[in-house]
């Protein structure tokens, strides 16, 4: 803000005083809009005011956060930047960590989700928010791409508790068209002329004579003019010095003296405590000024010399990686802007499509999100084109599908992590980014807890309801209540314990609902309603079960102080293994409250009962928990002499994962009985782990429980060496997947040691390599899209060469049932039904006959399409599950609609909508509406088609249904639909179609795709 400010802003009071009073005054509009034309002062008031807000305010309690629109600063003018900028201001006044990740919508939710955080912040301290936002003029949001938003249109139509909003700009261009008719932008009331300074028309004369003066000055200064004005500003000293050949002094010298009023500096977007400042013209009118003077050839020239420097990062001639650490952040942020207001289509595909720029960009930024701008503005420019490059539009489809798949093998475990160090954002923003949707839920319940345990008891319970999966929701909520009762909170607990025991008797899954049950259960008991916790229990029907929470409640009551009570419950349970575990817990409360001898009687009857469990991981386990009570009880001769038994019973174990829990068992019993060195050579006996060499992980664990053992036994400096061994160990696992398990699970023990620092780097470096791993199945999909493709393209034993290649039995299939559809329609129709009824998946094969049925049809041959019809509708009907039943049906309509039978297809998509209307599965009612789309469009309607394919709110959806359109109504248009399709779902969706209209830009497609997968394992 000091960089925009005037030293003195003169003869501007009366302007201040309003604005002063627009914050603090009760009845005033929430907007106030100040309009001036060119040089009139606009932006020197606006800083000033808020560079000057806590003098002028004299009030604490209003809060400003501010966005200066800079057209002259490449990516300074557009939504997205607004959004970034804001969202860092919201989070630094409310003490948050920045979200990680998401798409644009998801971005500016969260940010407005934070202005209503903030504003509602201020208002219970008796203040306000108040948003400035200098330059809606110079916003270029709305020309970016068709599909793209203004920062008018993201303001806030009913600001949130109180919040004002300050705008500022010239008279022209009009309000954005996707600023509401009701928005209060559009009222004339707010509008507040501004006055010409007489001091800023100075400066304007200044400015516009030493912009001529440059024009006919030294060549240094001819250059940096004319090089700054080409790109948009954004280059730092360092770049003008690489593209100048003028030394750092001489090039700092010139902008800094001679021409102060004509170049201006700016903080680095990326590194703006320590990167080097960057220039830009002082205004948006020199900016104008000098592109006018300099013309068009002088300025292509400028615009060639930072090509040539691009490319000299992009492919260094000498030894070294493209794109290294020192790349300027103009290269990764204001260049392709530059190239996108410039229309350079080809130099952008290169950069869009670049993933070691991309990888040093998230290096760099810590994400994503400007790699896949970068790849939207690119697809918005190449659908703006009157014949969309479709080759260019599926290659930048695939790299985003690479980008957005960075996630999927996150630990599900890490994100709790990050919100144990104090970064809930982070943390919430990392688990939504998972993409399969049981480990997204797993890692939001996680999440739930560690921000109950943190005490910010309201967002868990927030962020527990909004888990999609019963069994993680009831689980997440169950951890908040427990969080609750240590906090002393019972009757908040109770309350959402009853929605757990709803939510677990929903669930379908026996073994699923009964651990649910017997968690909410635990939880009720440790709220002090001790019958009700019973009741819970005994009313899970399977019995093991129904054991396990009757001694998690026998548990939570003992430590409750009702012992007599606990004994009983424990003594109810049949099974041996789980009675020892309710005695030894009671045993445990018994002790803390001072009665060693009622847990000593106890725990002997605990040890007979361990000795008669038959199985030995069970006994061993056992065992060393009744060692660890035993010790203590203080009896450490008795403690380790369990141990001892419990050591010899874990050595008979074959299998490995049972033995390194007994291990992991007996070393956590040894730290109770205060043998900590002992505990520590038990799980890092080279002797010991030689036995388990190839499963390192599984060591890896046990180090990091017995160090979290450590922790609770107050021993955090032995857990911190202990995690050391761990953290080695874990960096020798050669699977990157467990690797970054292990890292994660260390990292939370080093947290829970009180290492944040160390937890943080550990975290860092598990989410980064998780980033790494390839998917197997990922690549078995591409390549059963690309088999499909390729055979629909004309080359069958190619297709069949791709599909045999594919190491997953049912991928495979799949890519086979493809290939049987597309011979079928090449007119080899013998070949294609020996290859349909030789699979053996009832879906696979009704939709590799459906397909071939159509093309029989097709050929004329319609008594036969009939009989086969027929037969792969009898066999979709033989699926019992309503749900793979109307998949089946789905993927029926789309074949026998790829072969042209549209009338069938239509019959399927219905009966299929029926189905999952059953399911009560929106998605599949989705895919339902996508044939019927395709059938619409058969039938001529090809304007109602559309509109009924954009009516899916699902973007793969949408663009599968769009796809269905193109086929039917054929070029010139169904390239652009093509195009869209290949913009908003998976690359692979528009390929069949493709593959009829052009079928070699298939092959070229399927060569390149090919070549930038993985090696295929």
């Amino acid at each position: 803000m000091e960089r925009i400010a005037p030293p003195r802003l003169l003869d501007r009071e009366a302007e201040l005083a309003d604005l002063a009073g627009f914050c603090l005054e009760k009845q005033r509009s929430p907007y106030v809009w100040w309009r001036a034309g060119p040089w009139a002062g606009k932006s020197a008031l606006l800083s000033t005011f808020v560079l000057n807000a806590p003098v002028l305010l004299a009030a604490d309690q209003v809060w400003l956060v501010s966005f200066f629109i800079t057209a002259r600063l490449a990516s300074q003018d557009t939504r997205e930047a607004f959004t970034t900028a804001l969202t860092e201001q919201l989070c630094s006044l409310l003490g948050l960590d920045l979200p990680v990740g998401g798409d644009e919508a998801t971005r500016e939710s969260a940010l407005l989700d934070l202005l209503a955080q903030a504003a509602a912040a201020c208002q219970q301290a008796g203040g306000r928010l108040i948003l400035v936002v200098d330059g809606l003029d110079e916003d270029r949001g709305e020309t970016t791409g068709p599909a793209a938003h203004s920062i008018a249109g993201l303001l806030p139509g009913r600001p949130p508790a109180g919040m004002r909003v300050i705008v500022a700009s010239r008279p022209n261009p009009p309000i954005p068209d996707d600023v509401p008719d009701w928005h209060p932008l559009r009222d004339p009331g707010i509008i507040r002329l501004l006055s010409d300074s007489p001091h800023a028309q100075n400066l304007r004369r200044l400015g516009q004579s030493e912009l001529k003066r440059l024009l006919r000055g030294t060549r240094l200064e001819q250059d940096l003019l004319g090089l700054l004005t080409a790109a948009q500003g954004g280059l730092s000293g360092l770049d003008l010095r690489e593209l100048t050949g003028a030394d750092l002094v001489t090039v700092e010298q010139v902008l800094h003296t001679v021409v102060g009023r004509t170049f201006t500096r700016r903080l680095p977007s990326w590194a703006p405590d320590d990167g080097p400042q960057v220039y830009l013209l002082g205004h948006e009118e020199l900016h104008n000024a000098a592109r006018h003077y300099l013309g068009h050839d002088r300025l292509a020239h400028y615009r060639d010399r930072l090509h040539i420097w691009a490319d000299s990062y992009r492919m260094p001639t000498i030894s070294g990686p493209p794109w290294p650490v020192q790349t300027p952040e103009y290269l990764m942020t204001g260049y392709p802007r530059l190239l996108t207001t410039t229309g350079d289509t080809n130099r952008l595909i290169a950069l869009a499509l670049d993933s070691a720029r991309h990888d040093r960009m998230l290096d760099l930024s810590g994400g994503d999100t400007a790699a896949l701008t970068e790849i939207k503005n690119c697809q918005d420019l190449l659908l703006d084109c009157p014949e969309p490059d479709l080759y260019a539009l599926a290659r930048l489809s695939y790299h985003r599908s690479q980008l957005e798949s960075r996630n999927a093998h996150i630990p599900a475990e890490l994100p709790a992590v990050w919100a144990t160090l104090g970064q809930p954002n982070r943390a919430e923003a990392l688990a939504r980014a998972l993409t399969d949707p049981a480990q997204q839920a797993q890692a939001l319940a996680g999440v739930a807890g560690a921000v109950a345990a943190a005490g910010d008891h309201e967002r868990a319970e927030q962020l527990a309801r909004t888990i999609a999966s019963s069994a993680q929701q009831a689980r997440a909520l169950t951890d908040v209540a427990r969080a609750l009762v240590t906090a002393g909170d019972p009757e908040w607990a109770r309350e959402l314990l009853i929605d757990a025991d709803q939510l677990a008797r929903t669930i379908t899954d026996p073994a699923q609902q009964a651990q649910a049950l017997a968690g909410v259960a635990g939880a009720v008991a440790a709220a002090g309603d001790h019958e009700r916790a019973e009741q819970l229990a005994r009313t899970i029907t399977t019995s093991a079960q129904e054991a396990q929470a009757l001694a998690g409640v026998a548990g939570a009551v003992a430590a409750a102080g009702d012992h007599e009570r606990a004994e009983q419950l424990a003594r109810t349970i049949t099974d041996p293994h789980l009675q020892a575990r309710a005695l030894t817990d009671v045993a445990r409360a018994l002790v803390t409250a001072g009665d060693p001898e009622w847990a000593c009687e106890l725990l002997i009857d605990a040890d007979q009962l361990a000795r008669t469990i038959t199985d030995p991981a069970q006994q061993a386990q056992a065992l060393a928990g009744v060692a660890g009570a035993v010790a203590a009880a203080g009896n450490q001769e008795r403690a380790r002499e369990l141990v001892i038994d419990a050591e010899q019973l874990a050595d008979t174990l074959t299998d490995r994962a049972q033995w390194a829990r007994a291990l992991t068992d007996i070393a956590r019993a040894l730290v109770a009985a205060g043998e900590q060195e002992r505990a520590r050579e038990l799980v890092i006996d080279p002797g010991r782990r030689a036995r388990t060499i190839t499963d390192r992980a599984q060591w890896a664990r046990a180090l990091t429980d017995v160090a979290r053992a450590l922790v609770t036994a107050g021993d955090p400096e032995w857990a911190c060496e202990l995690l050391i061994d761990a953290d080695q160990l874990a960096r020798t696992i050669t699977d990157p997947a467990q690797q970054a398990q292990a890292l994660a699970g260390v990292a939370g023990a080093v947290a829970a040691a009180g290492n944040q620092e160390r937890a943080r780097e550990l975290v860092i470096d598990a989410e980064q390599l998780a980033r790494t791993i390839t998917d197997p199945y990922q690549q078995a999909w591409t390549l059963v899209g690309l088999a499909g493709a390729v055979a629909a393209a004309g080359d069958h034993e190619r297709a069949e060469r791709l599909a045999r290649t594919i190491t997953d039995p049912y991928q495979q299939a799949r890519a086979l049932a493809g290939a049987a559809g597309a011979v079928a329609a090449a007119g080899d129709h013998e070949r294609a039904e020996r290859l349909a009824h030789a699979l053996t998946d009832p879906a696979l094969q009704a939709w590799a006959l459906a397909g071939v049925a159509g093309a029989v049809a097709a050929a004329g041959d319609h008594e036969r399409a009939h009989e086969l019809v027929i037969e792969a509708d009898q066999l979709a009907r033989t699926i019992t599950d309503p749900a793979q039943q109307a998949r089946a049906l789905i993927d029926m309509a789309g074949a026998v609609a790829a072969a042209g039978d549209h009338e069938q297809a239509r019959e399927f998509s219905i009966d299929a909508k029926e189905f999952a209307r059953t399911t009560n599965r929106s998605y599949l009612q989705a895919r339902a509406l996508v044939g019927m789309a395709g059938a619409v469009a058969a039938a001529g309607d090809h304007e109602r088609a559309a509109q009924l394919a954009r009516t899916i709110t699902d973007p793969y959806l949408q663009a599968r249904a769009l796809v269905g359109v193109a086929k039917v109504i054929g070029l010139p248009q169904a390239g652009h639909l093509l195009g869209e399709a290949f913009a908003l779902g998976p690359w692979l969706t528009p390929l069949p179609v493709l593959a009829k209209i052009q079928p070699q830009e298939v092959l070229r497609i399927a060569d390149a795709i090919f070549q930038e997968m993985p090696a295929v394992r």
